[in-house]
Order: C-alpha cells, then structure tokens, then sequence
C-alpha cells in the first residue's frame, strides 16, 4: 500500500468535500450572489506542496511501518499454518484435523479483525490521518476564506470540478504565496 499516495488523494477528497459541502448546502444563497466573483482554487497542488502535508505524509510513515509490519507478520503465520495443514491433513486424526481447522479459522479472523481495526473505514490509520490533516486542511481553508474575502469572490470553488476557468479566477498561486508554498 501508497500510503503517502492515498494521504495525499484523502486530503484532495477531504478538501473537495469541504468546497462541496459549502457550494451544495444553500444554493439559493449562492443564486442571489451570482452577480459576485468566483474563484477556483487547486487544493490538491496546494496541499501537495505544503510544508505541513510532507511532515505528516512523514508521521503517517512511521505510525503505519510497525503496523503494517506485524500485519504482514501474521499474514504469513497464517499461510504457513494453512501450508502445514496442507501438507499434514491426510496424515492427520479426524479430531487433530478439525482441531487444527479451529485454529487456523480463529487465526485468520484474527488477522481480519486486525486489518479492519489499523486500516479498515473508522480504523486508527484513517483516525491518525485525519487527526493529522484536519489543522492542514483548516489552515488551507482558512487562508483560501482571507484571499476570496479581500478581493471580492462572492464564492471559491475546487479547481478540479470545474470545467472551465479562466486564468484569472485562479487563485491558487495567491493561496501558495499567503502560505509561503514554493
């Protein structure tokens, strides 16, 4: 697994979300400002290069290198034992057979158990991930709010969901300045 990959592309979804979120929750606000300004923002390249998302691309690292590992470990205790049985079920009493089955069957729920409590929807990887990148997305979100409010845009949109925009309401390079991204 990517694991720096799929941050990056969970911090992209997060912050579109966001955009979403504000874009979709009262449109009829955004009809009666239709006459305002509207900018698009590439929060993608904006995280991408932001100092704080290589840091915690850094933390994710470490925090899923060990857990990944002793996933692994028990992976392949698992297909060892299954291998054994393989090899040793012919040979094997009808009772030491099924008690051999038990094990292996507990073992790899337990190794399904451990997957979906570190990586699986709501395990402690997507918990860490957001706990990292939730004051990054506030940051960047915080800064896109100052910049559109200073001059003028009545509304900021993803960049990636738009289909046409032209040079002009772009305002990621603005946002990268504020933040000091190069």
């Amino acid at each position: 697994m990517n694991y720096s990959k799929r941050f990056v592309n969970a911090s992209r979804r997060a912050a579109m979300a966001v955009v979403l979120g504000f874009v979709l929750a009262a449109p009829q606000t955004y009809a009666a400002q239709s006459a305002e300004k509207v900018g698009v923002v590439d929060s993608g390249k904006i995280l991408e290069r932001l100092p704080e998302t290589k840091q915690a691309e850094t933390s994710m690292k470490a925090f899923v290198g060990p857990l990944q590992q002793e996933f692994e470990r028990m992976q392949q205790n698992y297909q060892r034992g299954v291998a054994t049985y393989r090899q040793q079920a012919a040979s094997m009493t009808k009772t030491a057979r099924d008690q051999k089955e038990k094990e292996l069957t507990l073992q790899g729920e337990s190794l399904e158990k451990y997957q979906q409590e570190k990586f699986g929807r709501g395990g402690i990887v997507e918990k860490k991930q957001q706990e990292l990148l939730t004051p990054i997305r506030q940051k960047v979100l915080g800064t896109i709010e100052t910049i559109a409010r200073q001059e003028g845009y009545g509304m900021v949109i993803e960049k990636n969901i738009s289909l046409f925009v032209t040079p002009e309401l772009d305002l990621t390079f603005k946002v990268m300045n504020q933040l000091n991204i190069k």
